[in-house]
């Protein structure tokens, strides 16, 4: 618990696009000195063109977007290059519109970079900056999950709004890192938060602190993730037997389908409780344990951010933003999910046979 006498920085959470971009868009709008965007996906899609016009109508003198390669080559979250991709006209049409926008971007001063290049190894393929980064000036930053396309807005997610100078300038050290071409590995305390980033190249040391907040855990862990897979699923499965309470949220409709069999796979062996989050992609990524620390961030809690991508990841422990992600996310979630008896048939052979493959392809791509 941080002492009285100790200023607990500003976190102010933000749930779902609606919210999270009212409350950027009058950021942008009021920022003078600069606005830098990180995103994984920037498209030119109806989104997109918002972000667009609000960079373009702010006062700001610098204004940069550093988005992932990734979104070069999948929109929509199809890959453009597929045979059918290539003969989507409405796919095209968005390819189009997205260069275009672009264009307009940098012709009017925003300077926009392209972190982590595609390459013919397995590691260049799937190393990518997953990082969702927003800084104003020198007083917010912005943190979490969302990104600037279309079906991205229309998924369950969060962002934290951290107003702290001193948690900002540690940020644009890291924004303006990554823009410069490197990846760096940071940790630093502040009052209520601590913040980590991560390089794709050492990340076990720094999620080390995840899987010994997972052993450490004495009454409940709450995990809400589309993806999941080890070694966190191995972590959440010990504390399961030891006693701890462990629950599972994941999307029902998943965009990846394979994750909802992998969660029922994985928490029928743990004897987890594992929970459907109905109607729509949920695309939110938060483990809370024991009630009292937050760990959220860009991070998913599969093996890809284990191992190569880069990450920015919040360690939470002000009350007060535990006590709000509590009752607007944890419980109406929660409230909202379907159960799912995992026991029947979900250990058989096959699937045995095809979690061993998955195990075993990752392990290799990386």
């Amino acid at each position: 618990m941080v002492p009285p006498t100790i200023k607990v920085v500003k976190i102010e959470l933000l749930v779902d696009f609606k919210e999270f971009w009212s409350r950027l868009r009058q950021d942008i709008g009021a920022a003078d000195q600069s606005v830098f965007v990180q995103t994984f996906a920037l498209e030119g899609d109806t989104v997109g063109r918002e972000l667009a016009q609000a960079l373009l109508s702010s006062p700001a003198s610098d204004r940069r977007i550093l988005a992932d390669s990734f979104t070069r080559a999948v929109l929509s979250d199809r890959f453009r290059y597929s045979p059918a991709a290539l003969t989507d006209p409405a796919l095209r049409v968005e390819a189009r519109d997205t260069k275009a926008m672009q264009t307009e971007l940098a012709g009017a001063g925003v300077r926009i970079q392209f972190t982590n290049p595609y390459g013919l190894t397995p590691r260049r393929l799937l190393s990518r900056n997953h990082k969702k980064l927003i800084l104003i000036d020198d007083c917010a930053a912005y943190i979490g999950g969302i990104n600037f396309s279309e079906h991205n807005a229309a998924w369950h997610d969060m962002m934290l709004r951290i107003e702290d100078p001193n948690v900002v300038s540690f940020l644009r050290h890291d924004f303006v890192s990554t823009w410069n071409g490197e990846d760096r590995v940071a940790a630093k305390p502040f009052a209520g938060v601590e913040l980590l980033t991560t390089d794709g190249r050492t990340n076990r040391s720094v999620f080390q602190r995840v899987i010994n907040a997972i052993d450490g855990a004495r009454e409940s862990i709450f995990v809400e993730s589309p993806y999941v897979t080890f070694p966190f699923y191995e972590r959440l499965r010990e504390a399961s037997r030891r006693g701890v309470s462990v629950t599972v949220l994941t999307p029902e409709q998943n965009n990846w389908r394979f994750f909802r069999n992998y969660a029922q796979l994985e928490s029928a062996r743990s004897q987890i409780d594992l929970r459907l989050f109905p109607s729509r992609m949920s695309h939110l990524k938060a483990m809370l344990i024991d009630g009292r620390c937050l760990i959220a961030g860009s991070s998913n809690f599969d093996y890809l951010s284990y191992r190569i991508h880069q990450e920015l990841i919040a360690f939470i422990t002000d009350e007060e933003l535990i006590q709000d992600f509590s009752r607007r996310v944890l419980r109406p979630d929660l409230a909202n999910s379907i159960a799912v008896d995992c026991r029947a048939g979900a250990l058989s052979r096959h699937w045995r046979e095809v979690r061993a493959k998955v195990d075993a392809a990752l392990t290799f791509l990386t």
